[in-house]
């Protein structure tokens, strides 16, 4: 009784959770046209993509449509696929964009997800929950994890790197402090990451989802979106704290 709960409100804050990506993403695109473009555009399509794959890939469970699962799910892992790579590309932008290799790794998450997919669909693996059995969805898996922690990675670094700008005046705390929520927001979809491994497997093994893995993932993906929030709207308490915090840090 309290798994099958757990499970239904795993599935309802996932759900929730998920789709709160799209208004994330909207809000990014609005504020990208009134700044004529720039690298964040690739950072709000990721998030609109994002929301529309956790509402495509979770309104099968729902709203009770399981003749449904299948298109719908498959539907759910390319507007993921799009996420990643739309991820890839801004960290190239921002981070690597004077460096070959920065978009060859781009091109090179493409070509696997892409293959993954394609692998997936000729074997008729459309959902994506069987990892013991199909090989498509391990291709697709790597390639839509590394671009997260790439950026993860990246944006952890200039964090790191900008707290000595920070007394200087060269960068404003809140944006210092971005880099910082950016890098956690990846750090976390990264983890989400490993964390459908369990949950894929325990559902090919047994044919049910585990609620506390459900319950789990929906816990990181609000997390993430509270830290997104606080990184693009930066509410007037959060830029006081983040200000008094760095006057802390100048004066030691």
């Amino acid at each position: 009784m309290l798994e099958e709960l757990a499970q239904e409100a795993g599935t309802l804050i996932v759900f929730l959770a998920g789709i709160s990506y799209i208004g994330v993403g909207i809000y990014l695109l609005q504020t990208t046209s009134r700044e004529n473009g720039g690298p964040s555009f690739w950072l709000g399509l990721a998030f609109l993509c994002n929301g529309f794959s956790f509402g495509f890939a979770e309104i099968s469970f729902v709203a009770n449509v399981d003749q449904f699962l299948e298109p719908l799910t498959f539907i759910a892992r390319i507007c993921s696929a799009a996420c990643s790579i739309s991820i890839a590309l801004f960290a190239w932008r921002v981070f690597r964009s004077h460096t070959r290799w920065g978009g060859l790794a781009v091109g090179s998450a493409a070509a696997v997800i892409a293959a993954g997919l394609t692998i997936s669909a000729l074997e008729g693996d459309w959902e994506g929950y069987s990892p013991l059995s199909y090989k498509g969805f391990w291709l697709e898996w790597v390639g839509c994890t590394v671009p997260f922690v790439w950026l993860s990675i990246e944006s952890f670094v200039e964090y790191l790197v900008s707290r000595r700008r920070v007394p200087l005046g060269l960068i404003d705390p809140v944006v210092r402090n971005r880099y910082f929520l950016i890098g956690f927001y990846a750090a976390l979809a990264s983890f989400t990451y490993v964390l459908y491994i369990p949950m894929y497997i325990v559902y090919e093994l047994h044919g049910v989802w585990s609620g506390w893995l459900d319950v789990s993932l929906g816990l990181v993906e609000v997390i993430s979106v509270i830290a997104l929030w606080l990184s693009f709207t930066a509410p007037p308490f959060y830029r006081r704290w983040v200000g008094a915090s760095a006057a802390g840090v100048s004066k030691n």
